[in-house]
């Protein structure tokens, strides 16, 4: 994501600056949780300014999206921005996500994600068929279902979406009889929920291949979620043979994890 490091040389700022720098702010006083005249005092400081050089309501206006502000001023936000840490690109993407998927036709945004649904969760997935080729009837109990991964959804205060990270450590979603730290391949991914009208979306991708991956998830019990797992098949998979399937879909359960766990 662009920062304003390079803001010495640059003095006007089109609408995708502006949005970048606003958000960069709201962020900044949200997890600092401090109001505008604070904020009015670091800017000025960052910038060896005196506070009427950085006007109060102008401030204001330009954090509230009312009025087209200055140039000037613009330019001292991202003089400020520029000295913050890198912002955190899973919540950019989320913001972005919830702005695109989320708005209703009535104009409302996204709903925030149910704090019941964050927490950690334990997932469990279909068996898969036999890589021989052989035929196995899903008999519908556990003993289809293998341990999967392990989920971490993360609320992100005043936003609708939430933060998730999961750790497949049963990629090849073999009976624990068969798995082994030495034979079955673990992946990690992090990304987004949201909650669109009716289900769960998540969307993430793999923290080494950069692989997108995507679940749809609803309630299917207290404190469980169900539905199904989508990803494209990646450098770590070995070619599909021809006719084969470009991308795997996997049946999943979570499981909330028991304190402690």
């Amino acid at each position: 994501m662009e920062t304003a490091r390079t803001a010495e040389t640059k003095n006007r700022f089109d609408l995708a600056d502006r949005g970048r720098i606003r958000r960069a702010l709201l962020r900044y006083m949200q997890q600092r949780a401090i109001g505008v005249p604070t904020l009015q005092k670091e800017i000025a400081a960052a910038n060896n300014l005196s506070l009427d050089r950085v006007p109060l309501k102008t401030l204001q206006r330009f954090l509230g999206d009312t009025h087209r502000s200055n140039d000037a001023l613009i330019r001292f936000c991202a003089e400020f921005v520029g000295t913050l840490p890198d912002s955190d690109p899973l919540a950019t993407f989320g913001e972005q996500m919830a702005a695109f998927l989320g708005v209703w036709r009535d104009g409302h945004d996204c709903r925030p994600v149910p704090p019941e649904m964050t927490g950690r969760y334990s997932g469990r997935s279909r068996r898969a068929a036999d890589p021989g080729g052989g035929m196995r009837v899903y008999r519908g109990d556990a003993e289809d279902w293998v341990p999967f991964s392990a989920v971490e959804i993360d609320p992100a205060p005043a936003h609708p979406f939430a933060i998730v990270r999961e750790f497949v450590s049963n990629w090849d979603r073999r009976p624990p009889a068969e798995a082994s730290a030495a034979t079955t391949a673990r992946r990690a991914y992090e990304g987004i929920a949201i909650h669109p009208n009716g289900s769960f979306f998540v969307v993430m991708r793999n923290v080494l291949t950069g692989t997108p991956r995507i679940y749809w998830l609803d309630w299917v019990a207290d404190g469980r979620l169900g539905g199904q797992g989508h990803e494209s098949r990646a450098g770590l998979d070995a070619g599909p043979a021809t006719g084969a399937s470009t991308h795997s879909s996997t049946p999943v359960l979570f499981d909330r994890a028991k304190e402690g766990s």
